[in-house]
This record gives C-alpha cells, structure tokens and sequence, in this order.
C-alpha cells in the first residue's frame, strides 16, 4: 500500500470540535495502516501482487474513483499499480498443486517475464505522459487565472449613491417591515447601513471594493470586503428579510447578472424584499456618468427586463422611476414563485 495516501490533514475551524475528533481518528488510522505495511514488507508477508491488489481495491472503492477525486490522486495510483508482477502465486489447496505450479512457473518465467516487462514499460510510459497532461493542464490553468476577466465594478454617482438620493426613503419605507437580517451591497462606508440600522434593522453590509470599510469598522457597522456573489453563496436559504444592491449589478455581464439573481432568489425569504436600484440608458451614457461605466462588459437592464427576470427568479416587482429619467428603483417582493425558483428551492 501507498503510505503517501496519509496526507497531512488541515487544521479545524474554530468550534468545529466535532470535525477535530474525526481528523485525529482518521489519522491515527492511516498511521496504523503505515505502521502494518511496513512491517508485513520487512517480514516479507505482503508480496507486491497483494500489494498491487489491494491498491487496486483501493481505487475502485475509495472517494478518488469518483468524479470529486483529483487528477493527481488518480495519477498518484495509476503510478504505483503500473507495474507487473511476472512471479505467479504457486498455493494450491490440492495434494501436490503446488509442485505443479512450481515447476510450470519455473519453466515460463522467462517467457512471462519477457511480456510484463514490456506491459509495466508501456503502463509507466502511460503514466509519464498523464503526468505531463496533467502539468501542462496545470500550467495553462494558471496563466488563465492570472488572465482572468476582473470581476465587474461598481457603479457610483455623485448625485444617486448618497444618503440624500431620492430612493433611500423608498427602500427604508419597503423594508420598515422586514424580517430579519437587511443587506446592502455596495455598501460602501455604510451610509445605507447606518440609516436602516437607526430605523431599527439588523442591517448589514459588502463590500467588494478595498479599503472602503475602515470608517465603517470604527463605527461599529456590520461591513464585509467580499465580493457579492461569494457572500450570497454562503448565506443559508431563506436568511435575509431583505437585499438591497445598488452600483453592483448594472456593469455586470449577463451570467454573472443570472447567478446574482439566482442566489437572491435563494437567501430573500418569502415575503421578503429584493430591491434593485439601477441607472437608466440616460445616466449611464450622461457626462458625469463614471469612467468605470464606459470599461464596464455589462451595461444596465431597462425596467421591463427586469419585471421579467425577477418573475422568472420568484418575485413580484414594481419599477419607480427617478428625477430626470436617469436611474430607477426595483422593489421586488418574493413570492416562492417562478418556474427558475421552484427548481431552485
């Protein structure tokens, strides 16, 4: 057996005491395991055959056979079974069997020995190549994340991302009855945060842009520097009572527009309320629009879009348009409904 299959195991989270025991249980096995390889090698009790068999075993039951299993685990096993063994078992549970297989296998060693030999070169030449595969796919994995697409940016105003924008009064009016935990995203240094939180919410916020939280942190506010789409995927189903996005949705790309809205539709509980400020064609293409507006891969959606991509996620919206025609507010209640939901939920 392969004493490299003992990885070092990582350390548990904090309070995860459970998680610790069973860690230290399964390395105590694995050492033990190691421990009985070794000295059934030295007294010569395990042949490479049972050894080769039992790895074999290995690989067809343990977790790497199926699609989680990693790329180097498999290649980890198909390196050690590449050999094989020309020296056949002899016992025989018949009188004089084993005279028999002796004196055959003494007379075909050379002939056996000849053809396995060219079968474990042909394995270990298989293995190599895998190898190098497996490096180069690791290799271009690696230059493609260092060229990744950036995540979208955010998109601010001077005039419509302020405490004094004319929709703030609208979404502390949606959310006055909401129930449970409020998120805000970009939350910037809190200025949503801090005036739902003095309306009496447990509000909360993220923040996927650097360096924008520290005022925030010093006032006691709930902000995270993450990224939107990471932190709803660790959010539990049916947590928040209600999601405001603001400046995180209009320079996104359509999938990453979908997943955001798939992942709403899973952390909003029902009766809870999605509420989506957004620029118009008219501010997104006015002259004190961002410059991240016009580097941005996304562009924003015209109300109706919206009214049809809520509906198919879950959610009864209503669009109220702003001063001037150049941003609007989607209040969205969610319902459970949807063709997209149901399979969701």
């Amino acid at each position: 057996m392969t004493e490299a299959r003992a990885q070092p195991l990582p350390e548990p989270a904090e309070g995860d005491e459970g998680l610790d025991e069973a860690q230290l249980y399964l390395a105590r096995v694995m050492a033990e395991i190691d421990e009985e390889v070794l000295r059934r090698r030295a007294s010569g009790d395990l042949p490479p055959r049972i050894e080769h068999e039992l790895d074999e075993l290995f690989l067809r039951f343990s977790p790497m056979a199926g699609r989680n299993g990693s790329i180097e685990e498999a290649l980890a096993v198909v390196e050690s079974t590449s050999f094989v063994d020309p020296v056949v078992p002899v016992r025989s549970s018949k009188s004089g069997g084993a005279v028999v297989k002796k004196a055959i296998r003494k007379a075909s060693i050379w002939y056996v020995g000849w053809v396995t030999a060219q079968i474990s070169q042909f394995a270990s030449a298989t293995s190599r190549t895998l190898r190098a595969i497996d490096d180069r796919l690791e290799a271009l994995q690696s230059d493609f994340d260092s060229q990744r697409v950036p995540a979208a940016p955010v998109i601010e105003t001077a005039w419509g991302h302020r405490p004094g924008a004319w929709w703030v009064g609208r979404v502390e009016e949606a959310l006055r009855d909401a129930k449970g935990r409020v998120l805000h995203a970009a939350a910037g240094d809190g200025w949503l945060v801090r005036l739902l939180a003095q309306g009496g919410l447990d509000a909360y916020g993220v923040e996927p842009r650097v360096g924008r939280i520290d005022r925030a942190e010093v006032e006691g506010l709930d902000l995270r520097e993450e990224p939107l789409v990471a932190h709803l995927r660790a959010v539990a189903p049916d947590a928040l009572g209600g999601l405001v996005l603001s400046g995180v949705l209009d320079a996104m790309t359509a999938p990453e527009r979908d997943a955001a809205i798939d992942l709403a539709s899973r952390v909003v509980a029902d009766g809870g309320r999605l509420v989506v400020h957004s620029l118009s064609a008219v501010g997104w293409a006015a002259e004190d629009a961002p410059v991240e507006a016009d580097l941005a891969s996304g562009s924003p959606l015209r109300p109706r879009s919206w009214v049809a991509l809520l509906e198919a996620a879950g959610f009864r919206s209503e669009i109220v348009e702003g001063p001037g025609a150049r941003d609007y507010l989607v209040i969205a209640v969610s319902d459970g409904g949807g063709e997209e939901a149901a399979t969701r939920r």
